[in-house]
């Protein structure tokens, strides 16, 4: 495991005293760390429509492993 070294302002690694950090209420958010490559929160659909796609998905999934186990119970010669 190699050392950390505070990288300052701009780094990804920063020391922060206690007054600071009881300044912020205790919380440790590291907001530098966000990922640019998400989308924009305000610009996601709707969460009712996000469930209903993962349902959709979910349903294809189950329906795939459906077919491989009837594959593998025939292979196996096992009746359902």
């Amino acid at each position: 495991m190699s050392k950390r070294t505070d990288g300052g302002e701009t780094g990804r690694f920063r020391k922060f005293h206690i007054s600071d950090i009881k300044e912020r209420g205790y919380k440790l958010d590291v907001i530098w760390l966000k990922d640019d490559s998400l989308e924009d929160a305000d610009e996601l659909p709707e969460p009712q429509d996000l469930a209903a796609e993962a349902i959709t998905e979910l349903e294809a999934v189950v329906e795939d492993l459906r077919e491989i186990v009837a594959l593998v119970e025939k292979e196996e010669g096992v009746e359902r």
